[in-house]
């Protein structure tokens, strides 16, 4: 990361991510640096200390909101904290989606499934959205065993992730790209019976999200704990 938004910002953002409520920090740091500059820093700081450390994914993204959505947030060269942080956060979604070796290795340091639990509070919380997320829930549903490129299983999940954290917001919106909950139920079944998804913890998570696809995706049903479900504590 650049430090040109100002000195250190890169710690300094880090410090203030790190607070159990990070909001009001945040958003002094915003006020204090109004530029295009420093609110790309934020987002990249966020997104590395999410796929650090997934379980703060959800604190964080409320604090985006949050800082989002005061009234003393700035604007930018006449642009809203609301459009900066969806254009900048989409940018950055799209990057942790990239396939690479990390996305064969199915871990709690995998980008790829932390992209997609940030990519589900993103929807879940307005956030942002974009044609990659959609298409990387698609990917997942439509995810063919293939070692040589890619690990399925790590697809199949992220979609689920994504599905399970907020399905119930996602599906009405994805029409471009998905036709039905039908369609989502008959492609989650088909994956549970191909085997895809090996990692007993994984398969909860399929199951799961072949339950929510069943009850049409109702708000509800949405999960808050995925990612615990997924990457047990350890004890």
């Amino acid at each position: 990361m650049s430090d040109d938004a100002f000195p250190i910002a890169e710690q300094i953002f880090r410090d203030a991510l790190a607070l159990p409520d990070p909001a009001p920090a945040l958003l002094d740091l915003i006020k204090a640096h109004p530029t295009y500059a420093a609110v790309s820093d934020l987002l990249v700081s966020l997104t590395d200390v999410v796929e650090e450390t997934p379980s703060r994914a959800e604190v964080l993204s409320i604090a985006l909101v949050t800082v989002r959505d005061s009234p003393d947030a700035p604007t930018i060269n006449g642009d809203t904290l609301v459009a900066l942080f969806s254009r900048k956060l989409a940018d950055l979604l799209s990057r942790g989606f990239e396939l690479d070796d990390d996305a064969k290795t199915f871990a709690p340091t995998n980008r790829y499934l932390a992209t997609s639990l940030l990519s589900g509070l993103a929807f879940k919380y307005g956030l942002t959205s974009s044609p990659d997320q959609y298409g990387n829930i698609t990917n997942g549903l439509d995810a063919r065993p293939d070692p040589s490129a890619y690990n399925s299983e790590v697809l199949v999940v992220g979609a689920c992730i994504q599905l399970l954290t907020n399905g119930s917001g996602i599906i009405p919106a994805a029409t471009s790209y998905i036709k039905s909950v039908d369609e989502v139920v008959l492609k989650l079944k088909a994956q549970k019976s191909a085997a895809t998804v090996k990692d007993p913890n994984a398969l909860k998570l399929l199951e799961l999200a072949i339950s929510h696809a069943e009850s049409g995706f109702q708000k509800a049903n949405d999960v808050d704990n995925v990612w615990e479900i997924l990457f047990p504590p350890q004890k």
